[in-house]
Order: C-alpha cells, then structure tokens, then sequence
C-alpha cells in the first residue's frame, strides 16, 4: 500500500471504532485544558475507521518540557563541553539551540509529549461513563488500561529510518550505528543491541577454539574426556570475563549517553492495571485502591503454585515421551539416518512450541496476583518466565548428561535443539510482524484464506484425483467417441459440439476439463477451443466476471466465478439478459445504500465517505502495526542461549560456533523488525540492561 507522510505530529492516539462523541470530546477537553503545551488534531482514518488524536508540541514548549524531564544535552565547547541537564535560563550554552530543528531529535520530543500525556490527572469526583477517578490519578494510562484508548504510539520518521535501513539493516558486515540507534530508538533498545554486538564479538573465542577441538581430537575415549575438561574450564574462565568486559562496556555508553548517573524514581506510580477497593492511605491521606496481600497469598498458593508444577511435570512427561519414541526409531534399522533425528527434531519444535504458551501462563498469573508497582510485576514475571525456560530449555540435556550419561545422545539434542530453536525464532520475529500488519488491514482474513484453500483443495483434486486424458499427437488416429469433436488448439481436450438449443449437460468431469483448459489459456490471452475454418474469436466469449476481476495483490475470487468465466456462446446469450437484470438492480441497491450512508451520519465528527480510492495516510498504517513490547523477549532468548553455551558447549564443542553464526542473523532479524514490521517505541532512558547483567 502507497502511503502519504504524517507531517507536523510526534504522537498518535487512537480510539476503538465504537468510541462515542462524548468520550472524544471529554478527553480532548481535558487534555487541553490540563496540557496547554499540546497542539491536538483530530483525524479519521478511512481504511480502519477510527479516529485518532495526532499530538504535537511548539519548540518553546518542548524547552520547558526539556527542563521538566532533566534532559541532558551536549554544551558548547566555550561553555566546558560535555553534557549537562538542560535549563531554559542557560539555554545559550547548549549546542545547536539556535536550530529549531536539529536541537530536539524525534526521540526526545516524543518521550517530553509522552511525560506531559501521562501526567494528566484527575481532579476530584471526576467520573467518564463508568469510569471513576481517583483525585491524582493519570487519566491517559488510567483510559488505555479500560481499553477506552486503543493505543498511544509515536511516528516513525521516514528519512532517518531509511538511512537506518542502509547503515545498520543491510550492512551486514559493518559496525552497527549505535549512536544513530541511541538518537531514534532511545537507550534502552540502544543499550540492548550493544550488548548483543558485544556478546557476539566475544563469541568468536569459544567459536574458534571448539572448533579446533572439533577437528583435532583423536577418536578414543580418553582424548574426548580430555578436551571435554579442558573446554568446560575455558568456558568458565571466559563467561566471567565476557560479564566483567560488559559491566565496563555497559558503563562507557551510560556515560556517553548521559544515563550513568540517571537518578532513580523516589516515588514510582501505581500500575494502571492494579485494582483493589478504595480506601484513605495511612501514609499520604488521600484516596487509592488497596489489595490485601493474603488475598494475593492465597492466589499464588491455590492457583499459580499448582499450575507451575503441572507445566514443569507437563515438560517433563513429553521429554519422556519423545525418548521413547526414539529408542522406538532406532530400534528399527532399516530406517536412514535422517529419520532418526525425527524424534530429537520433534521435541526441539514441542520446547520452542512451549515457550510461548508459558510465556502467556506468566503474564496471566502475574496479572491476577495484582501487583500494585510496575517494578514488583516485573521481579514476579522475571521469576516465573525464568523457571519456566531453564526448565523447559535444558531438562531433556541434563537428563540425557546426568541420568542417561550419554555424550554422543547430548551431543545431538544440543545442536538440535541450538539449530531447530534459533531458525524457528528468527522466523516467527520476521514473518510475525508482517502478518499481523496484513491482518490489521483486512488483507488476510478468514475469507480469503477459506477461499485459498477451497482453490488449493480443487486444484489438487483436479491434478490427482480426476483421470486424465493422454494428449494426442497430430498422427495419432481418433479415440471412439472423438469423431465428432472439436479439437483444442494444444490437442489436449474435447469440447462437444455445439447444437441449436444449446448446449446438452455433460458430466462434472467434462466441465473441470473444459474449466481448466479454459483457464489456463486465458493467462495467456488466447482463445482455447476452435474450430476448422471458424473464428476463433467467435467461439469463446469472455463472462462478465471478467470486467470486475480484482488486482494480483486483492482477495481470491470465489471459485464460483471463476468457473463462470470463460463460457460457450448460446450460453452466453442467456446470461447476459440476467446481467442486465442484475445491473438495473444493483443500481437500485447503490442508491439505498446511499441513502443509508447519509441517514446514518449522525455523529457531529463524521466526516463525509470518499468512495474514490485514495492513499493510506502513515499514521493509518502504523496503527495496523503489532506493539513492539519491550526487550524482555529479546532478553530471554539470549538468556537461554548462554546457557547452552557455557553449561553444555564442553559435549558439543561447535556450539559456540552455530551461536556465533545465529547472533550474527539475530542482530539483523532484529533491527529489520524494528524498522519495518513494528510501532516505533518510546525511547527509555536506562544505565544498563538491568536485572539481566545479574542473570546473565
């Protein structure tokens, strides 16, 4: 789809089609009133039909905004150099601040606009349909949480993104921009990406050494049991110097980003989510919601100790179960080889399966336990998501290392498990995106894909399933029953001649034979049957199907029509008395519907419908785009990949190699993503990759 650029707006709010008036014009009241630095339009998307808030902010503000968020800004080289925490009444110590649009980068207005949107708050007694406010309580996240704002994101700003395309998506071999990402995305995912570069360059030292392992050790027992010792050494000496050089690299770039001394929050906001029953705080004498914590005991006691129990038993009946069938495989030995990874494949697609199940068992027992602080909800689904994956990602290999003490079996769930578990990955972060964008925009639904696979089933059934007729030859004498029969053009099928009344009915497998050979050469622009000494254009005659076909990149058309397409001439005749029957009352139906359209236009917003196709706006497309959630994921993924690497490289000493080899994908899969596939995120500023640099 060709778009046009959002121009003048940083932040996009959108609302859920059934919105009414009172709830647009409420918010937009409020946020005016309480926000004067915001400059609020009001669109209507055509494609999606929904209305959104586009939000900006003049450069005088977005100074104030600056100062009130403790931004640090570069400072002019006569002033000291370095950084310092903006102050409008220094403002002329600072770099570039007499360029209106070069001062603030995308980034940084996006993130002041956001601080100002979640710090609009509810005075006292202030109610929106069943909506209660707490006096203080911020009204945006407060909406976005009852699912009244749909979602809150900001643009992408089209020419730095191409040049992020060039630099960092397609330059495979070249440094990543890590300053450019720092500008655009923020430090967080900045930070994040640093740390996956580094980690893949300190990769390269396992990599190299287990591969001379791999080729230089002899065969016997006691040479494998030496390099086995001398490798799982390495890889301890070498993990703590991987973290200890991260904690110093981690620095360096909080330090040039200006987050190294980013001081912590003294008082941290109540989750949205978080529900309880309204009381007057002991601490603070003003009304908030309170959840006692046996209620909370109780629900981790009853429900999410015994799920997680059932999972981890779950894990473990099917790593059994997979055993099994492989000792089932290979006690066949007429089997190949190949056939032999099946089981070992198999359990490696069922972990990889797992993973996002529990990943959604997490967030669903975090969310019921009702934490009342974001940083008590993280700590809680880090735990649980944690011992989900150890215990899911590395069961089966210490069952097989401690219980079975089979090297030459670890040594193969390893690499499959490292080659299944990271090609599936990589394909999900690339393809996802994509097809939940196609979804979003009606180009993939339940209609479409019902129809491709009625098409695919036909066709299928017509190529297998049908007997086919041998093609003839031009030498070849006739068949009984073909005497007086048309030829085809390419000799391949029999028409029926055509009679005076019409044509007689024939059996279904004439029709399919007649269909296909219809259709095939239609692509190619030609009539497919003709006879001796008569017009070819005389014999088939294109339906009137044909004048409605849809573009390549449109739905499939029904089967149905299909078939209709390319009809005999006598039939023809018939249909097209019915076409003009049914165009006189298609013309009737567009004028009620017209009439429908206008009386149903009540709301005072609703502006008047443009039947003409015209170019999706930018803001429309990105609101199709799936959230990009946070790093957490990306995180995880990592996670369990050091643990492969250290804890079980010493049986499978190319390890490190295919890590190596799929980090180097992972950092491209992953800027590709972002760039592409997803809403641009809200640049965060952090001062390393948090409870991850413990974990890892």
């Amino acid at each position: 789809m060709r778009t046009v650029p959002t121009e003048n707006c940083d932040v996009v709010m959108t609302f859920p089609d059934t919105t009414d008036d009172h709830t647009l014009l409420w918010l937009l009241n409020h946020v005016r009133l309480g926000i004067p630095e915001l400059i609020m339009q009001i669109r209507h998307h055509r494609h999606t039909r929904i209305y959104a808030f586009f939000v900006t902010a003049t450069y005088e503000n977005l100074l104030r905004g600056a100062e009130e968020i403790g931004l640090r800004k570069p400072v002019k080289a006569e002033f000291g150099g370095g950084t310092r925490v903006f102050s409008c009444e220094e403002d002329y110590i600072y770099q570039n601040i007499e360029n209106e649009l070069n001062f603030f980068t995308s980034q940084e207005r996006q993130s002041i606009i956001r601080y100002w949107m979640e710090n609009l708050r509810a005075k006292q007694g202030e109610t929106l349909h069943n909506i209660h406010f707490l006096e203080g309580q911020p009204i945006i996240p407060e909406l976005a949480a009852r699912g009244v704002i749909q979602q809150v994101f900001p643009v992408h700003e089209q020419r730095i993104l191409s040049r992020l395309m060039k630099s960092w998506v397609q330059a495979v071999c070249e440094r990543q921009p890590l300053d450019e990402i720092c500008e655009y995305f923020g430090v967080k995912i900045a930070m994040y990406f640093s740390w996956l570069g580094f980690y893949t360059s300190s990769l390269v030292y396992p990599a190299v050494f287990g591969m001379m392992l791999w080729f230089f050790t002899e065969s016997d027992q006691t040479s494998r049991d030496l390099s086995c010792v001398v490798f799982a050494l390495f890889n301890v000496v070498w993990a703590t110097l991987f973290l200890e050089g991260w904690k110093r690299r981690g620095a360096e770039l909080a330090y040039k980003w200006g987050t190294l001394d980013t001081p912590a929050e003294f008082i941290e906001e109540p989750r949205p989510q978080f529900r309880g029953v309204k009381r007057i705080s002991p601490v603070t004498n003003c009304e908030e919601f309170y959840y006692p914590p046996w209620k909370r005991l109780l629900f981790q006691s009853c429900v999410s100790l015994p799920i997680c129990v059932s999972c981890l038993c779950f894990v473990f009946v099917v790593m059994l179960a997979c055993f099994e069938l492989q000792e089932f495989v290979l006690s066949i030995r007429e089997l190949p080889r190949l056939v032999r990874f099946f089981p070992k494949i198999l359990l490696a697609i069922i972990v990889s399966s797992c993973d996002e199940v529990y990943r959604k068992i997490a967030y669903w027992l975090n969310d019921m336990e009702n934490y009342r602080l974001q940083s008590a909800y993280e700590k809680h689904l880090i735990i649980k998501i944690v011992l989900f994956q150890f215990v899911n990602s590395y069961l089966s290999l210490f069952y097989i290392g401690f219980y079975l003490k089979d090297m030459e079996r670890l040594k193969e769930m390893l690499a499959t498990l490292l080659v299944i578990r990271q090609f599936l990955q990589n394909v999900k972060e690339v393809a996802q995106p994509h097809l939940y964008q196609k979804v979003q925009q009606g180009e993939i639904n339940s209609r479409s894909i019902l129809l491709f696979v009625r098409y695919a089933l036909r066709r299928l059934v017509q190529k297998y399933a049908l007997p086919q007729r041998p093609a003839r030859t031009p030498g070849d004498p006739l068949e009984p029953g073909f005497g007086n029969r048309k030829k085809c053009l390419n000799g391949g099928c029999g028409v029926p001649e055509e009679e005076e009344e019409g044509i007689s009915e024939e059996d279904e497998l004439e029709e399919e034979s007649i269909m296909d050979c219809g259709l095939k050469l239609k692509r190619e622009g030609s009539p497919t049957l003709m006879e001796k000494g008569s017009d070819p254009a005389s014999v088939f005659q294109l339906g009137d199907d044909e004048e409605d076909e849809k573009e390549i990149s449109g739905e499939l058309q029904d089967i149905e029509e299909q078939e209709t397409a390319v009809k005999l001439r006598p039939h023809r005749k018939r249909k097209k008395k019915l076409s003009v029957e049914q165009e006189l009352r298609k013309e009737g139906d567009e004028e009620d519907d017209e009439s429908a359209r206008k009386q149903k236009r009540e709301s005072w917003m609703d502006p008047p419908e443009d039947h003409n196709p015209t170019k999706l706006t930018q803001a429309e497309v990105e609101s199709c785009m799936k959230k990009y959630e946070d790093t957490f994921q990306d995180y995880q993924e990592m996670f369990v990949q050091f643990g492969y690497v250290v804890l079980f490289s010493s049986a499978f000493p190319l390890a490190a190699v295919c890590a190596l080899v799929n980090n180097i994908i992972e950092i491209r899969s992953d800027a590709f993503k972002l760039c592409s596939g997803l809403q641009r995120p809200f640049g965060r500023r952090v001062d390393g990759i948090g409870q991850w640099q413990v974990r890892s």
